[in-house]
């Protein structure tokens, strides 16, 4: 008797455990909001310079395809250029990506084949590789949490993370960093 009670009492939790679970309401999908962004205004072969206030020309972006959004504050590129001069107007540095993002602030997200070059003889870097690449167009601070291939003139390093400055020619590799230096002979 004692087998077919506990038997029933479990049945019945069972049951009311279903019962509870049949009331509760789905919200239906027209009630859930989905946030679709549609450009401002859309560009191709896109080529944008800025001057400081002396009228040098400091960088040169330029993309196949661009997407403004005013809402989000921030415009977004297919295959952008970044090109950044010194101080006598010379084109000092090319960075090239796959994709960016511009957000306020002038910080370019570089995305998928990021290469930046050296174009100055006396460049320290020759070429830096990333598929991640984080550049603040004011300050020239750059950044990834990637790995990163950088050839110099006289070395060869990678590492993964990276900090640096191109004004002051600064970089650091974050992590698991290495390289090979080359003596040539005299």
């Amino acid at each position: 008797m004692s087998r077919q009670t506990l038997l029933f009492a479990l049945l019945f939790l069972v049951a009311l455990v279903a019962w509870q679970l049949g009331k509760v309401e789905l919200v239906p999908e027209s009630a859930v909001k989905i946030e679709n962004y549609q450009p401002d205004f859309v560009a191709k072969d896109l080529v944008t310079t800025r001057f400081d206030i002396n009228g040098k020309r400091t960088e040169r972006l330029e993309s196949t395809y661009a997407e403004y959004y005013q809402i989000l504050e921030q415009a977004t590129f297919d295959k952008p250029v970044v090109y950044m001069y010194d101080d006598q107007g010379a084109a000092e540095w090319k960075v090239t990506a796959e994709t960016g993002v511009l957000n306020t602030g002038d910080n370019v997200i570089l995305r998928d084949k990021v290469h930046l070059d050296g174009l100055l003889p006396t460049s320290f870097i020759s070429t830096l590789d990333t598929p991640y690449l984080e550049l603040d167009l004011v300050t020239q601070d750059v950044r990834s949490n990637r790995e990163v291939n950088i050839l110099g003139r006289d070395f060869q390093t990678q590492g993964v993370g990276l900090k640096g400055h191109l004004d002051r020619k600064y970089f650091e590799l974050l992590d698991q960093g290495h390289a090979i230096y080359f003596n040539e002979k005299r």
